[in-house]
């Protein structure tokens, strides 16, 4: 018999070299990851006997080394397991012993090496014996066959797959934590891998759960405040996410890679990125950064630019065959989100479902792994769902494949991820709900505002008999008592309304409409209800935003973009009664304008929101009023000394308060273990008639389904 450390093993149709790292089926290459070619040279070396986990965890890991042992392990073994497609219930070649081992239980040959090359015997191309009876007579019977087999081939195989439908639903998590839906979980067939929590609030982490249920475990990373996995590496052995930055439609990140099942993050060079995956071939990444798509090498290095497009591109994803590429595309003047394609080397450039009238908002798409179907979800809030779109038109037929509805209510699916063997995807299922609260800085309290209500913004009349609010998700305005009775629903859709303000006399309300599908527009209408007006003409600016009225009612405060022969972003007054526009001196660069109870100051941000701004109305001067990592809102208290804002320093969330007389910082409340939304409209903060702090707490359920497909 060979030397066993010289020698090939062989074992049904496979055989293994220690000595070149390669483990042939027929002989063609199996890829396999490191861990599990160590374990079976292991097994293989002690064929027929039982090898513990003990010593297979020290064969992998070194003493010293931190990791979750079982989950690695069970892994590990399962990967190794599909690459011999073998099977832990009927195993061919590894039997799991339970508490025990595993055990190697196919029989083994041994091959001695030929100059390198395997031996003769195992040689693919010998020339077949020559056959010495007649074949005219079968040859002729034998080609009509043939080409009867291969015009089915052709005709099964150009033929348009039947669209899977929904035949069941589990819930996989229950643990009632934030999941943001625009950041979408990845699965290496065994585990699906999340991000829970919120990075600057609740704080986030690196979460993991099996695909088919359980207890969530989380990722042992150096990685101090994941934001989003970007993907997972075809063998599953590493992903790709952005830490601690906002990760938004215009923002990239630190770009990391974060091996599996645990470890230290590595930073890709210098890479930022809004989105990136691996090659098929896993030794590039394809990223966007900006409106650019590139391609670097596996470490960042030599990066070049592939493509440009006209929007912000998230959710890279190649198909299976690695020909093209899709991702979804965020338009900067509408906020619109569409689906686009193009080849893998950045030619051929086109939107997927160009005129597809069912909804502008189309993101976050993956391929079935047969590469036959291509899921995504499009709509917004109660209209959101999971549609499936065939990626080849039928035989025979000039249509072109349209989208067909997968999910519908009462849950918000969005997130789509097939599973590994295309029977299922995995979404999360969203309800949400906010909760108004009340926060008091004396006692520390929470309480409910508006109780039972899913409110958003909210604004109080000036007499102290009515409050408006914006209900959420569905973002229409209503009017009630300040105990929440006498409810009256003053706007319907498509009008999507945000931050109402009562004018001084009460007579009416401006507000944002921050629909989805076109530029933001401020609106006016009777408080009592009635017609919605415009502010100003629409074609005078691209975008509106928060507006405020001055103390007498006679103009309007606001921000805008956009505007020809005006600076992108400025603030502008509207004289209410001419209707007459002028820009605020100097107030190029800065947004979200708010003016103090006295009409003397107009506080604003900057565009790059790192510092709050005052303007002096009557001395026509800007100065600065605060400074800070980052900045969102602002608003007054109603006796003028105060201006709370939404801060981020050092990553914590919190709420804080600038002393205008002598621009004194105060922190107000941490955000840290206040629950929050994912969403920009539930960010608010506001402030009740005595200047108690008011926030949106989130009560929405958040969980990972898997939905089971059928074909029929």
């Amino acid at each position: 018999m060979p030397s066993e450390t010289s020698s090939i093993y062989r074992f049904g149709v496979f055989e293994l070299d220690p000595r070149s790292g390669e483990l042939r089926k027929q002989g063609g290459r199996v890829r396999l990851q490191d861990q599990q070619f160590r374990i079976l040279v292991k097994l293989l070396e002690r064929r027929g006997e039982v090898v513990s986990r003990e010593e297979l965890r020290s064969t992998l890991w070194p003493e010293d080394t931190f990791v979750d042992f079982e989950t690695g392990l069970n892994t590990a073994i399962k990967r190794l397991r599909g690459s011999l497609g073998d099977s832990a219930d009927h195993p061919i070649f590894i039997e799991t012993l339970p508490k025990r081992g595993y055990k190697f239980i196919a029989p083994v040959e041994f091959l001695e090496p030929q100059n390198g090359q395997l031996p003769r015997s195992t040689a693919p191309n010998q020339a077949p014996p020559t056959i010495r009876f007649p074949l005219l007579r079968y040859l002729i019977p034998a080609m009509l066959v043939l080409l009867l087999l291969v015009i089915g081939a052709a005709v099964w195989s150009l033929r348009s797959p039947h669209v899977p439908n929904l035949a069941d639903m589990v819930q996989i998590t229950n643990d009632g934590k934030a999941k943001s839906p625009m950041n979408p979980f990845v699965t290496d067939g065994v585990h699906l891998y999340f991000i829970e929590g919120m990075p600057y609030t609740t704080g986030s982490g690196i979460a993991q759960v099996s695909e088919t249920g359980g207890e969530i475990t989380w990722i042992t990373t150096s990685l101090r405040e994941p934001l989003a996995i970007y993907s997972i590496s075809p063998d599953g052995s590493k992903m790709l996410l952005v830490d601690g930055a906002a990760a938004n439609s215009e923002l990239a990140g630190e770009l990391w890679e974060q091996p599996l099942p645990a470890g230290s993050a590595r930073r890709v060079g210098d890479t930022m990125a809004s989105s990136a995956t691996w090659t098929p071939d896993q030794t590039h990444i394809v990223y966007s950064d900006g409106e650019a798509i590139l391609i670097a090498n596996d470490d960042g290095s030599n990066p070049h630019e592939l493509a440009t497009l006209p929007g912000v591109p998230r959710a890279l994803r190649f198909s299976p065959d690695g020909r093209r590429l899709r991702f979804y595309l965020t338009h900067p003047d509408t906020e619109s989100r569409s689906i686009w394609e193009m080849d893998a080397d950045g030619k051929n450039v086109h939107p997927l479902l160009p005129g597809w009238q069912v909804s502008p908002y189309q993101c976050c798409g993956n391929w079935s792994p047969d590469g036959n179907f291509y899921y995504f979800q499009a709509g917004h809030d109660s209209t959101q769902s999971i549609w499936v779109l065939p990626t080849r038109k039928a035989l025979f037929s000039g249509s072109t494949p349209v989208p067909s509805l997968l999910t519908s209510g009462p849950l918000r699916f969005s997130s789509p991820v097939p599973s590994r063997d295309g029977k299922k995807i995995f979404v999360v299922g969203e309800n949400s709900r906010v909760e108004l609260t009340r926060y008091d800085p004396r006692t520390h309290r929470f309480d409910p505002f508006l109780h039972g209500i899913s409110a958003g913004p909210v604004d109080f009349s000036h007499d102290g008999r009515w409050v408006t609010y914006v209900s959420y998700p569905e973002m229409t305005l209503w009017r009630c008592r300040m105990d929440g009775s006498e409810k009256t629903q003053l706007t319907f859709p498509p009008a999507r309304v945000y931050e109402p303000r009562w004018s001084p006399d009460d007579s009416r309300i401006v507000f944002m409409d921050v629909d989805f599908t076109h530029p933001w527009k401020i609106r006016l209408m009777p408080s009592s209800g009635g017609a919605v007006t415009p502010l100003v003409p629409s074609d005078s600016f691209a975008s509106q935003d928060d507006p405020t009225w001055a103390p007498d009612g006679n103009s309007i405060i606001f921000g805008a973009s956009g505007g020809a022969d005006r600076a992108t972003v400025a603030i502008y007054r509207m004289d209410m009664h001419g209707r007459k526009m002028d820009m605020i001196p100097a107030s190029e660069g800065y947004f979200s304008p708010r003016l103090s109870p006295d009409g003397r100051y107009i506080s604003a941000i900057t565009e790059h929101q790192t510092k709050l701004m005052l303007y002096d109305v009557g001395a026509r001067e800007w100065s600065t009023l605060a400074e800070a990592e980052l900045l969102g809102y602002n608003e007054w208290s109603h006796d003028g000394r105060y201006i709370y804002m939404r801060e981020n320093r050092s990553g914590a969330g919190e709420l804080v308060r600038v002393r205008v007389k002598d621009r004194v910082l105060e922190p107000v409340l941490s955000f840290k273990d206040f629950p929050q939304l994912a969403d920009m409209f539930a960010a608010w903060i506001g402030l009740t008639p005595d200047d108690a702090p008011l926030l949106m707490r989130d009560r929405s359920v958040q969980e990972i389904y898997a939905l089971d497909l059928h074909t029929r």
